[in-house]
C-alpha cells in the first residue's frame, strides 16, 4: 500500500488550513499552486480528508475539479497540522525543549539533570506525560480529556443552586420601632333596666345667645316708654 499521508495528504491539509486563514473558501486550483502538486492528486487528496478533516464541496463543472473549492476545516485538521496543541505534541514538545535547555547547561550537575528530566518525558515516563498533557490541554476544549482521539464535546452541566446563608447577624428591632396594634375601642355597655326613654337623645338647654337676645328686647321697651311721656 501507497503511503499518502506525508507526501501528498498533509501537504495538501496544511496549505489548505493555511490559505483559509485569509479567505473564506479555497479551491483546487488555490491549493495546487500553493503546493506545487498536480489538480487531479489536490483533489484526490480532498477526496480522501474529507469529511474528518475538510468539508470538500464538488460544483458542476462537468468533471473538472479546478474550481472545486474546500468551505472549512474540522479541528482534527488544526491539530493535524500543529496549529492546535495534542497532548503527544506537547509531551513531544516538553521533551524537546529539555534536551536542548541540557546542551545548552554549562554547569555538568544541572547538564545531567536536564538530559535524565529530557529522557524520562520523551521515553521511561511518555504515557503520563501525555495523560497530564490531556488534563493540561482538557479546559481549552470544553473538558475533553484527550482532544487528539476526536472525542464529542460533553453537553454543559447546570450549576447546582447553592444555598449560601447570610454572614451578618441581622439585630432584633428595638420596642420603639416595633409597629403598635390598636385594639377596636370597646361599645359602652348597657345596664340592665334601662328604658327606651333613657335611651333616647335628650333636649339640649337653650344656650346664652337666647338669653342676651331677651334682655336687649327689655331695654328697648323701657325706653320707648320714657320718650312717650
Amino acid at each position: 500500500m501507497h503511503d499518502t499521508w506525508a507526501a501528498r495528504d498533509l501537504p495538501v491539509l496544511n496549505a489548505t488550513v493555511t490559505l483559509l486563514e485569509h479567505s473564506y473558501m479555497v479551491t483546487v486550483t488555490d491549493i495546487a499552486t500553493s503546493t506545487g502538486l498536480e489538480v487531479p492528486a489536490v483533489a484526490r487528496a480532498l477526496e480522501a480528508l474529507d469529511p474528518v478533516y475538510v468539508d470538500f464541496r464538488k460544483t458542476t463543472t462537468g468533471g473538472d475539479p479546478r474550481f472545486w473549492y474546500v468551505f472549512k476545516v474540522t479541528p482534527e485538521a488544526r491539530r493535524a497540522v500543529g496549529q492546535w496543541p495534542t497532548a503527544e505534541a506537547l509531551a513531544g514538545r516538553l521533551a524537546e525543549e529539555l534536551a536542548a535547555a541540557a546542551q545548552d547547561e554549562p554547569d555538568p550537575q544541572r547538564h545531567g539533570l536536564l538530559t535524565y528530566a529530557a529522557r524520562l518525558v520523551g521515553d521511561t515516563l511518555r504515557d503520563a506525560t501525555v495523560r497530564a498533557a490531556a488534563h493540561v490541554l482538557s479546559p481549552a476544549f470544553g473538558g475533553v480529556p484527550q482532544p487528539e482521539l476526536g472525542m464529542p464535546v460533553p453537553e454543559p452541566a447546570d450549576d447546582p443552586a447553592e444555598n449560601i446563608p447570610s454572614l451578618v447577624q441581622l439585630p432584633e428591632l428595638p420596642e420603639l420601632l416595633r409597629p403598635q396594634r390598636r385594639t377596636p375601642a370597646a361599645a359602652p355597655s348597657v345596664q340592665a333596666g334601662t328604658t327606651a326613654q333613657q335611651l333616647e337623645p335628650q333636649p339640649e338647654p337653650a344656650s346664652d345667645s337666647a338669653e342676651a337676645d331677651t334682655d336687649l328686647d327689655l331695654v328697648q321697651a323701657r325706653r320707648d316708654a320714657a320718650n312717650a311721656v
